[in-house]
C-alpha cells in the first residue's frame, strides 16, 4: 500500500461514493476552511491502483513549528475492516510525522447508539464498540465523552426520515403552533447572497461567527448548487386581514357562549369555555394592535426566521437557523415545518437538524433547544465522539501540558 496526496476532483470522486460520505468531507468544505486559517490536504491510500481510504485533513499551526490536522467527520475508510484501518493509520502516522504534525483529530459519523429520550434508553451497536476498541489500540486517543456541545461537531444528532415523515404524527402542542402556517401571511422564500445580511441579523447571537463566515459558506457551496438560503417572511397586510377575520369569528362564538352562560351561571363547563374564549379574544386583539403599529411605522413585510442549508446528495443539513423572538407567530416552528415539506416534496430522504445535547433532564441548560427539535419526531443517533490520532507523542504531550490544546479547542463560539 502507498499513501499520496490527490487533487480535489480525485478526492470528491471517491468521497461522493463512500458509505460514510458527508458534506464535511468535500472539497467545498476544504475551500471554506481555507478562508479561515486552515490548509486543506486531500490524502488517499492505495492498494495497487485502488483507493481503499481517503480523507480531507485540515492543517493548522497550533504552536511554533507544530502543526495538527483535523479531519471533520473522520477518515473515509471501512472502520470494520481491521486490516485496512490498521494499514491506513500506519501510513497516515508515518506521512504526517515527517510533516511535523502532533496529532490528527477525527469525529467519525459512526453511530454508537440510537437514543430514545422519552425513556432515556439506548440501542447500542456492538459492532461500533469493537471499532472503538480497535481505534484505541492503534493510538487513537478517545477524548472525554460530552453530552453538550463541547466537541467540534455534535455527538448527538436528530435526523428526520423525510420519506416517512407525516405532520399528523406530531404532538398536539406543535400542531397547535403551526395550524395557521399557510393562512397568516407567512411565506417561505428562497434567498440569495443579497439576503445574507438579514439572515445574519437573526443568527449572529447564536455563535461567534462573522458575516463573512456565512457569506463564504453560502457562496462556496452555492457554486456547486449545494446551498440554500431560506427566509420566512410575513406580510402584515395579509396577516391583518386574516386576524380580523378570525377576530370576527371568535366574537360570534364568544357571544353564543355568553348567552348560554347567562342562562346557566352555575355551569362550570360553560364558565371554562367563557374564560378560554375571552382569553383568545384578548390575545388576538393585542396581536391586531401590534400589526397595526408595524403598518403605521411603514413595516409592511418582515423576515421573521431564516436558515442556511447544505444539500449533499439525498441529505439536507441545517447549518444554522434563527428567528425573531419578538413575534408571536411561532416562526421557528413554521420555518422548520415548511423546510420539511419542501425537501420532502423534492424527494430528499433525510433532514439533519444539526445537534442536540445528550442531557434529557429538566436541568439541561439547552432544554428548550432539545424539546424544539424533538417535537419533529426525529431519530436520535449518538456518534462515537472525538479521537486524537497521536502522530508525535512528545509534541502532543507538550501541547497537553502547556494547555495549548485546551485553548485551541475550547468552544467559545457556543452560546446558551
Amino acid at each position: 500500500m502507498q499513501i499520496k496526496e490527490i487533487n480535489e476532483k480525485e478526492f470528491d470522486n471517491f468521497a461522493n461514493n463512500h458509505i460514510l460520505r458527508n458534506y464535511y468531507q468535500t472539497s467545498q468544505y476544504g475551500n471554506l476552511m481555507k478562508k479561515f486559517g486552515y490548509t486543506p490536504i486531500y490524502i488517499a491510500v492505495f492498494e495497487e491502483e485502488k483507493i481503499i481510504g481517503a480523507a480531507l485533513i485540515l492543517s493548522k499551526y497550533i504552536a511554533i513549528n507544530i502543526k495538527y490536522g483535523y479531519s471533520p467527520r473522520g477518515f473515509l475508510i471501512d472502520y470494520q475492516n481491521e486490516y485496512y484501518l490498521k494499514e491506513f493509520t500506519k501510513l497516515i502516522k508515518k506521512y504526517f510525522f515527517k510533516k511535523g504534525f502532533a496529532f490528527i483529530k477525527i469525529n467519525p459519523e459512526i453511530a454508537l447508539a440510537e437514543v430514545f429520550p422519552e425513556t432515556n434508553a439506548k440501542n447500542i451497536n456492538e459492532q461500533t464498540r469493537k471499532i472503538i476498541k480497535t481505534l484505541e489500540s492503534l493510538d487513537y486517543k478517545k477524548l472525554k465523552d460530552n453530552i453538550y456541545f463541547e466537541s467540534l461537531l455534535p455527538k448527538y444528532n436528530p435526523i428526520i426520515n423525510l420519506k416517512e415523515f407525516n405532520l399528523e404524527n406530531l404532538n398536539k402542542n406543535i400542531k397547535q403552533k403551526i395550524r395557521n402556517k399557510d393562512k397568516n401571511g407567512i411565506t417561505l422564500i428562497k434567498g440569495d447572497e443579497y439576503n445574507l445580511n438579514e439572515f445574519y441579523e437573526l443568527v449572529k447571537n447564536k455563535k461567534n461567527n462573522s458575516i463573512e463566515y456565512y457569506k463564504n459558506y453560502y457562496k462556496i457551496f452555492n457554486e456547486a448548487n449545494m446551498s440554500d438560503l431560506w427566509l420566512l417572511q410575513i406580510d402584515y397586510h395579509d396577516h391583518l386581514k386574516n386576524c380580523q377575520k378570525e377576530y370576527s369569528k371568535l366574537l360570534g362564538e364568544n357571544e353564543q357562549i355568553n348567552k348560554a352562560f347567562i342562562n346557566d351561571t352555575k355551569n362550570k363547563q360553560l364558565l371554562k369555555q367563557k374564560m378560554e374564549s375571552d382569553k383568545k379574544i384578548t390575545t388576538l386583539n393585542q396581536e391586531i394592535t401590534e400589526i397595526n403599529n408595524y403598518i403605521q411605522n411603514g413595516i409592511i413585510k418582515q423576515t421573521i426566521a431564516s436558515a442556511l442549508i447544505i444539500k449533499y446528495q439525498n441529505r439536507i443539513n441545517i447549518v444554522i437557523s434563527g428567528f425573531n423572538k419578538n413575534t408571536k407567530q411561532n416562526p421557528n416552528h413554521i420555518l422548520y415545518t415548511k423546510l420539511i415539506e419542501y425537501y420532502k416534496s423534492n424527494n430528499y430522504s433525510y433532514l439533519d437538524l444539526n445537534g442536540i445535547t445528550g442531557d434529557f433532564t429538566k436541568e439541561n441548560p439547552y432544554k428548550g433547544l432539545n424539546e424544539f427539535k424533538l417535537n419533529f419526531n426525529p431519530n436520535i443517533y449518538e456518534y462515537i465522539g472525538e479521537f486524537d490520532l497521536i502522530i508525535n507523542q512528545t509534541l502532543y504531550s507538550i501541547l497537553w501540558s502547556t494547555k495549548i490544546l485546551h485553548n485551541e479547542f475550547d468552544r467559545k463560539d457556543i452560546k446558551k
